[in-house]
């Protein structure tokens, strides 16, 4: 009996980047769009959902403690999640441009989606949430421990996390099947 039969509805993967597909999406942000570069990046290095980047506000940031809090969440809960040094550099640059104390990124989620749509040139089918499946699968694939990815990510649940390790699973055997056994 497969899960259909059982009335299991199967769980289908979900897609993400490679670190160097992020990069190369990176670079061609940065040539055209500082303020595209500076959102794609936050939501790669920090594994937040678009909903969270475009609540953002400067005061959410702790440079001091290398610390962002992410306020009202998926549930309607804060969290708090570590502040990458490479973007704390990049938003203390950008938050110091700042005058105001609203918003860091004073768009609408589907605003942010369609500016990232439009660097899809390689047919990798971007979309914001793509950049925090890819930053749990970058977290995992560079020895991160489950538990801290959950509480990064916010979820409630460690078997929502625990997906991202299917990913994982199919790297190592790709890797693997490279072996050269004679």
């Amino acid at each position: 009996m497969d899960n259909h039969d059982a009335g299991i509805k199967a769980k289908t993967l979900p897609k993400y980047l490679d670190k160097e597909e992020v990069i190369n999406v990176l670079d061609r942000a940065k040539a055209l769009s500082y303020f595209d570069y500076i959102c794609m990046t936050t939501l790669f290095r920090s594994g937040c959902r678009i909903s969270e980047l475009c609540n953002f506000i400067k005061e959410d940031i702790d440079f001091k403690n290398g610390l962002i809090t992410i306020r009202q969440g998926k549930g309607r809960k804060d969290r708090v999640v570590p502040l990458e040094r490479e973007l704390g550099n990049l938003l203390g640059l950008f938050t110091d441009a700042l005058k105001c104390r609203d918003k860091l990124f004073p768009v609408t989620s589907r605003q942010i989606r369609n500016r990232i749509y439009k660097y899809d040139t390689d047919a990798l089918h971007l979309y914001p949430h793509l950049f925090r499946h890819s930053f749990a699968v970058n977290c995992l694939k560079n020895g991160m421990n489950l538990r801290t990815l959950q509480k990064i990510l916010g979820h409630s649940s460690l078997t929502t996390t625990q997906i991202y390790l299917d990913l994982i699973g199919k790297d190592i055997k790709e890797d693997f099947d490279k072996v050269n056994w004679n």
